[in-house]
């Protein structure tokens, strides 16, 4: 089989499309259902991490226990905390999840707990991307001769400070833009206007004096 795109030796191609309409239907709030079948558009088995070498067949791999990396396209955006915590509890997997909408990308992470809780997950905003570093957490360097389990801790590591770097960066967008409407709101106010034209007639008397 195919190795993945990253060179990392233990990953494999998977490229293979999930059942939507099954999948949905063991959500149990409804509410939630619904959103999930008008927002997505498709979801992807993209990858499979395993510490087994020398996989033979599709079969086999996706027997194996290792780290499931999908990919979720959608047609509006959702909340990406939502969007893990579902898919945690309908694939039951150790994961990494990339949902893609609009040009934009966020990233998500489900790291089972093994003894009947409901584990660790994490959850990036969205925020523009390019295409050639869509996964861009998987790192050749980083994770060459490590294991499955090593390399999903060091994603989610990557992703917590990932999600406080992009919440910080779109605090301050947000902070830009609430300065600048309330200097625009300040500039072309009634009162404002109301002075000018004051001025601007103190001017004309000025200029009939003269």
């Amino acid at each position: 089989m195919s190795e993945g795109r990253y060179n990392i030796q233990k990953q494999y191609k998977v490229d293979k499309g999930m059942p939507l309409d099954a999948l949905f239907q063991r959500i149990d709030n409804l509410k939630c259902r619904r959103i999930f079948e008008a927002e997505i558009e498709c979801v992807e088995w993209s990858y499979h991490l395993v510490d087994k070498e020398g996989i033979k067949d599709m079969k086999e791999l996706v027997r194996e226990p290792g780290v499931s990396i999908f990919e979720v396209n959608l047609k509006r955006k959702i909340s990406p905390d939502l969007l893990t915590e579902v898919f945690a509890g309908l694939l039951q997997r150790p994961m990494v999840m990339v949902y893609l909408c609009d040009g934009e990308l966020s990233m998500g992470t489900y790291i089972p707990s093994g003894s009947g809780n409901t584990g660790k997950m994490c959850s990036t905003d969205f925020y523009p991307y390019d295409v050639d570093r869509m996964i861009e957490v998987l790192d050749y360097d980083l994770d060459c001769g490590k294991t499955t389990e090593q390399i999903h801790k060091r994603i989610f590591a990557t992703l917590r400070q990932q999600k406080r770097v992009i919440m910080i960066e779109k605090a301050f967008e947000r902070l830009n833009k609430d300065s600048a409407k309330e200097t625009f709101a300040y500039e072309f106010s009634y009162e404002n206007l109301e002075r000018i034209r004051k001025d601007a007639d103190f001017v004309q008397s000025q200029l009939k004096v003269v």
